[in-house]
């Protein structure tokens, strides 16, 4: 299976964890499939409770099998934050790549979850 392939997969199936749970209104997913084995993903799901999760990834495939850059945004309806994973430089730097912003205005160093854990901590903040 081609990275390409893989990372389509490993999105999908993730995400269809919402649809198990009945908490997804819709689920859109996007990939932009490029040579030399690339692959920008990227997925919204509305949720039951009016809330988003957006999701941008780049993979650069062969030998290393990179996350090169990501984006995992969890937000209300109207945009604010409740919290969102990613690998964006700083300035000032934070002293860690992998971060996470919270609703608070903190952001605390963090690998980036897999797909299902992100699916799950979401849906633990849907149904507390």
């Amino acid at each position: 299976m081609s990275l390409n392939d893989y990372a389509v997969t490993q999105l999908t199936s993730g995400l269809q964890t919402f649809d198990d749970y009945g908490l997804s209104i819709y689920i859109d997913v996007s990939a932009d499939l490029r040579s030399g084995d690339q692959a920008v993903l990227k997925a919204k799901v509305l949720l039951i409770d009016a809330t988003e999760l957006h999701i941008r990834i780049f993979y650069l495939g062969g030998r290393a099998n990179t996350l090169l850059s990501y984006a995992y945004q969890y937000q209300q309806a109207d945009g604010t934050l409740i919290f969102r994973y990613d690998n964006a430089r700083h300035k000032p730097d934070l002293g860690f790549e992998h971060h996470k912003h919270q609703a608070d205005g903190k952001i605390v160093a963090a690998e980036p979850p897999r797909i299902e854990d992100l699916a799950q901590e979401v849906i633990d903040h849907i149904t507390r």
